[in-house]
């Protein structure tokens, strides 16, 4: 029975470490707050399309949970550079801040696109997202 167990142990181990390494494989910077809540982006997932759209991923932390009981929400943001849009390509929310915990919100498929609002963080990343030349990162 001992020896269950100890397998058992070590295979939760293993699970949680992989989880762990997934989530922290992301190379997340502070990007911006607001009212408790921290968006951090992942530069290096910085993509520029010749057709002038460019993708990253943003993460935001919240200062307490959501309406979806979540932490942490991370994003895939696609800006259509010229024509002041933008979409989510996926989005996935977590129970804890920074990806972790259970993942209570999976859409992997891409939303509608919108208009980009001024004023907005959204508004600063695609600025960053669509700027042209060198980037730093």
């Amino acid at each position: 029975m001992s020896s269950v167990v100890r397998c058992l142990s070590a295979w939760c181990a293993f699970v949680l470490l992989a989880a762990t390494h997934i989530a922290a494989s992301a190379e997340w910077t502070y990007f911006s707050s607001l009212d408790g809540d921290t968006v951090l982006v992942d530069r290096t997932t910085l993509v520029q399309n010749k057709n002038r759209n460019a993708t990253i991923w943003m993460l935001t932390n919240y200062g307490s949970p959501t309406a979806q009981d979540v932490l942490s929400v991370s994003k895939w943001v696609e800006f259509d550079c010229d024509h002041n849009k933008f979409r989510y390509l996926a989005v996935y929310g977590y129970e804890g801040q920074m990806q972790t915990g259970a993942k209570l919100i999976n859409i992997p498929k891409p939303s509608l696109w919108d208009k980009v609002s001024y004023g907005t963080v959204l508004k600063n990343l695609q600025l960053v997202a669509c700027l042209r030349g060198p980037l730093l990162r």
